[in-house]
């Protein structure tokens, strides 16, 4: 009891030996230490920086502009009297940490690498948004993140987003240092991302049936590579999602053998038909392993991401039950249930993607089979299998937290405000030392049945994108819900300028 005991405070206090004075910084920042002065942030100031750093400082002084009424010159030298410095640092091991220094003279930030440089930027530009461009106050802040996973998933199936909205949210996402896009590109509502080897896919599987007068739409793999660009000069890693063995209607409607009983299901929008689908990939036809892996592969090719999502919750096993293909699998395996099924089939998709230096991440249902080989990422979103989810760590299993009990941004603010998700810790309390590491991030994730439009986005993200930025980065010791609060607020204000339509959440008032 007292190992366990001297974790928990361990787990709570490692990104902070004091409570911090947070200046207005979302997230709250490990350590603020508060000095004499303030640093005026005139048409003069410069941007000095190594040609290394010099992306992240060209978009921090275009981001700037509006706060301060011009763009900072970016110089590689120069007097960091007056200027803001950027400078890289061997001594700081975490790649996302910073050091951030503001005297009345100047203003320097170090990083070991271009990440935390980009970090520290932000939170310059956040003191500017909290001051209202007046000078800001000198102080010391040094600053790691607890979670190395801070997450948003984009459902752009059931609703397909076009790329320059999807920009949009990354841009707003990486000013407060989330750094993983999950992309839930097929579902039953569409198939949303262009296969070379399967044309059917986007040529049938991103269309809705015309008689529900819904629009549907893709992204060219062009597009995807440019997307990836983006997200990359803001240290956003994009996951993408491939649905499967169920939620496959899209798939299933473009190629109907893959199914067990070679039905076309047909694409209807999400309240016009069965919200889960009977109809699923077979799990015993060779054919259906080769499409996934040459699907797979095509995307390894377009995203630089270690991980690829396959999804893998909500899928019905009747069609297994009766399939002779699927009992014979069953059969020549050992397999004693329609469960272990899926987990076999899971296993195998992972073998494959580690033959391509990636690794699988599903939701928490294809732990359930039992037969995983135990380095496949757990996507935890069941609220009510948080036991079953700590049996996993103890295994060995890696674990995003994004249950729905504070975590799912399409529900509404009733059931979850910003300041419920402030307080999350995904790490039970109990946890052993051995095991506490496996919980490797926070995500938030938002379906796009009900909220469809770029206005009613907005709300559902915002302003909750605030409290998950704090739940995913700082440990709850370090975390202030007053100090949070006034930053949120101000934060709202200013998006709200931006035309982003951030919704009245009654918890921040």
């Amino acid at each position: 009891m007292k190992i366990s005991l001297t974790i928990f405070l361990l787990l709570f206090l490692i990104c902070s030996n004091s409570f911090p004075q947070s200046g207005g910084i979302i997230p709250t920042p490990e350590q603020v230490i508060s000095g004499n002065g303030e640093f005026t942030f005139s048409k003069s100031v410069k941007i000095i920086a190594p040609a290394t750093f010099s992306n992240s400082a060209k978009l921090f002084a275009g981001s700037v502009a509006d706060l301060t009424g011009f763009s900072p010159v970016v110089t590689e030298k120069g007097n960091p009297s007056g200027n803001i410095t950027l400078l890289a640092d061997r001594n700081i091991n975490n790649p996302e940490s910073y050091e951030l220094k503001i005297s009345s003279s100047a203003i320097e930030i170090r990083a070991g690498s271009e990440a935390g440089i980009f970090y520290g930027l932000q939170s310059v530009r956040q003191l500017l948004i909290t001051s209202g461009s007046h000078p800001i106050r000198s102080q010391v802040i040094k600053d790691t993140p607890c979670f190395r996973w801070r997450g948003v998933m984009l459902d752009v199936s059931r609703t397909f987003l076009p790329i320059n909205l999807v920009k949009k949210y990354i841009d707003l996402f990486a000013k407060y240092k989330l750094n993983v896009l999950h992309l839930h590109l097929t579902d039953d509502q569409g198939w949303r991302i262009e296969i070379k080897h399967y044309p059917l896919l986007t040529e049938v599987g991103s269309k809705f049936d015309p008689k529900f007068n819904t629009m549907g739409g893709y992204y060219s793999q062009d597009e995807i590579r440019d997307l990836v660009s983006f997200a990359s000069q803001r240290f956003i890693t994009i996951v993408p999602e491939i649905e499967l063995p169920g939620h496959v209607c899209a798939a299933l409607t473009a190629y109907p053998s893959l199914s067990c009983s070679g039905i076309s299901p047909g694409i209807h929008t999400f309240f016009e038909g069965p919200s889960v689908h009977r109809e699923i990939f077979c799990a015993g036809k060779p054919e259906v392993y080769e499409f996934v892996f040459n699907v797979l592969d095509e995307l390894a090719g377009l995203f630089p991401s270690e991980y690829i999502h396959i999804g893998g919750d909500e899928a019905p096993k009747d069609e297994w039950k009766k399939c002779s293909s699927c009992q014979n699998t069953m059969k020549e395996n050992g397999l004693h249930n329609e469960e272990e099924l899926q987990s076999y089939f899971v296993k195998k998709i992972g073998e494959h993607l580690r033959s391509k230096h990636k690794i699988l991440i599903g939701w928490d249902e294809i732990y359930d089979g039992g037969k995983l080989k135990g380095d496949e990422i757990l996507m935890f979103w069941r609220g009510w299998k948080a036991d079953s989810v700590a049996q996993a760590a103890r295994k060995g299993f890696r674990i995003i937290a994004t249950p729905t009990t504070h975590c799912y941004f399409d529900y509404n603010y009733d059931n979850i405000d910003t300041r419920k998700i402030f307080s999350y810790y995904p790490v039970p309390r109990n946890e052993i030392p051995e095991t506490a590491g496996n919980y490797i991030g926070v995500q938030a994730n938002f379906w796009s049945h009900i909220d469809r439009s770029e206005f009613n986005i907005d709300k559902q993200l915002f302003p909750r994108i605030f409290g998950l930025a704090e739940a995913a980065w700082t440990t709850p010791a370090n975390r202030n819900w007053e100090e949070f609060r006034s930053a949120a607020n101000l934060n709202s204000e200013y998006l709200k300028s931006k035309h982003v339509n951030v919704y009245p959440d009654k918890s921040l008032h």
